[in-house]
């Protein structure tokens, strides 16, 4: 009697796990929003990468780091400072650290700042990403560098030059951000800073081709340059927009602006090397809210897939189910194992 109630149990447990399982797969397929993964909330972020940083950020793993970067020339500084703010409290091994303190002495030098970073404000394709960045940035970042980008292309359209549409797009949404945000829901100084670190990272050739295809879809089709000429405010501009076009360029626009208020723009201009669409730059700016500071480091010892992917989890939906699976999965087993302890008593007897 026992047995035939646990058996009676079982099989119950097996089938409602089955129809759970079947009606949480047909509601995460039926979902709008779907996904196999979604976003954390603040807090699971922060708890998920202090994580993350607790299991892989060890001093054996950033120094480690910290001794590839060294061998590269030219040194990469951004990434290097990140990885040493990510060490602090953490004892480095003695050579790791006097190889460091050698290197920075070296490339921050009078005579190795002064050649570098003459050529970097002259031009930002020589800027690399260490001691000379800081030379050729300044004026790229305000409304100044934008009049004067506009006015270079400008005169290049005039003399039949090809024209720098990136470029061009770039400082169009830099002047324009505060009549942009308004259809986006945006903040016109995230926008604006991530005018200039992208202007910037273009300039440098450390745009993406991902990145690059939705700038030059926005420069294509999301502004009427036809009507460009007789704009004269930003309110105008704003209004030259066709943002069904513009609003992925604006995104992450927004987004790496959001990026630059937390790790500073020489580290904005870092990491957006490694964004390739959309949603890398929306989770790279979730991510540095968390990490502030610190999301250079941990980009480092994470490697992007890592980094990017601890902000989210499993959606709710494709959790239900599997439990669900798990679930009539356990009950199953009892049954088999149920069966095979009837048939060896018998066996015996």
């Amino acid at each position: 009697m026992l047995r035939s109630v646990a058996r009676l149990v079982l099989t119950g447990l097996m089938v409602a796990g089955l129809v759970w399982s079947g009606l949480s797969l047909w509601r995460f397929i039926q979902s709008p929003v779907g996904g196999v993964l979604v976003a954390r909330s603040e807090a699971q972020l922060s708890a998920a990468y202090e994580h993350a940083l607790a299991r892989h950020a060890t001093a054996e793993a950033i120094a480690a780091r910290i001794s590839a970067r060294l061998q590269e020339m030219p040194r990469n500084w951004v990434a290097l400072e990140g990885l040493m703010a990510l060490a602090e409290g953490q004892e480095l091994p003695e050579p790791v650290a006097s190889a460091y303190a050698q290197a920075h002495a070296e490339d921050h030098s009078w005579r190795a700042m002064g050649a570098s970073c003459g050529a970097c404000a002259v031009d930002l394709r020589h800027c690399s990403m260490g001691a000379d960045l800081g030379c050729g940035i300044g004026v790229n970042l305000t409304v100044a560098g934008d009049v004067l980008s506009l006015g270079r292309e400008s005169g290049a359209w005039m003399r039949g030059e090809d024209l720098d549409a990136l470029d061009v797009t770039l400082s169009f949404i830099g002047i324009g951000a505060t009549g942009l945000v308004v259809a986006t829901g945006g903040t016109s100084l995230a926008v604006k800073a991530g005018a200039g670190v992208m202007k910037v990272a273009h300039r440098m050739g450390r745009l993406s081709p991902g990145l690059r295809r939705i700038y030059t879809r926005a420069a294509r089709e999301g502004v009427d340059w036809a009507a460009f000429g007789a704009a004269r405010t930003t309110d105008d501009l704003a209004r030259l927009a066709r943002m069904e076009a513009l609003r992925p360029a604006l995104d992450v626009t927004e987004a790496l602006g959001r990026v630059q208020a937390r790790v500073g723009t020489r580290g904005a201009l870092h990491l957006v090397g490694q964004v390739d669409t959309l949603d890398d730059a929306r989770r790279l700016a979730r991510a540095s809210d968390a990490l502030g500071p610190r999301s250079v480091g941990a980009f480092e010892v994470l490697g992007k897939s890592r980094f990017l992917r601890t902000g989210l989890r499993l959606s709710d939906t494709l959790r239900e189910a599997i439990a669900g699976l798990m679930a009539a999965l356990a009950a199953g087993l009892g049954l088999i194992w149920n069966r095979m302890v009837r048939r060896l008593r018998r066996a015996v007897a």
